[in-house]
């Protein structure tokens, strides 16, 4: 996988995207079929969609630390939590193909390389990056077959990066983590207390 046909590829599906100013992030998630990670069982909920790179250091920061404190608030409980990988580079996009490759380990692939950001990152090589990477699917219960098919499955690669591609046209992501809670932008990591303030207002709305 090169780095340069990554690019070719986002050249390609921006000029092919034409999406509607009036396009809302209601529709964006279910246009994609995206699930969430964290689920509210509340009839009062918030939503919450972080564009995050692996390899982003305040994205790991936010899910090691703010994200913790959050599911310590009060409002954990009326949060719809989305993630969206927003891949910067060529190792942030190897972990986001391997994170989408089963569904069910999802959850536990986003935490297990978060929490192992200082490992991963600072390896010596691109194939221990590589291993690394693999290993914290392999882990969580990732076939080894099912594992390199998706390697190997340019479709759903294209369509990953669609997604970027449409987060950049859409509601003019360009750097991470950046945030919509119900749709109202946020970028960079912040305070919990800066996250619980806005989430207890939207819930008030």
């Amino acid at each position: 996988m090169k780095i340069i046909s990554i690019i070719i590829s986002l050249g390609i599906l921006f000029l092919n995207s034409a999406i509607s100013k009036d396009y809302e992030y209601k529709q964006y998630i279910e246009d994609n079929k995206i699930d969430p990670l964290i689920k509210s069982l509340e009839e009062n909920s918030v939503d919450i969609i972080e564009f995050s790179s692996f390899s982003c250091s305040h994205c790991a920061e936010f899910h090691n630390e703010t994200l913790q404190e959050l599911k310590e608030s009060s409002v954990y409980k009326n949060i719809n939590f989305y993630l969206i990988d927003f891949p910067l580079n060529q190792a942030a996009f190897y972990a986001t193909i391997v994170a989408n490759c089963n569904e069910g380990i999802r959850p536990s692939y986003v935490d297990s390389v978060y929490q192992n950001y200082d490992v991963w990152t600072k390896a010596r090589s691109g194939e221990e990056i590589i291993e690394l990477l693999n290993s914290y699917g392999l882990q969580h219960g990732l076939g080894d077959d099912e594992l390199q098919s998706c390697l190997k499955d340019e479709s759903s690669h294209n369509k990953l990066l669609s997604l970027q591609v449409d987060a950049q046209n859409i509601f003019g992501v360009e750097s991470t983590p950046t945030f919509l809670i119900n749709g109202e932008k946020l970028q960079g990591n912040r305070p919990a207390s800066e996250f619980i303030k806005i989430i207890e207002k939207k819930l008030n709305n």
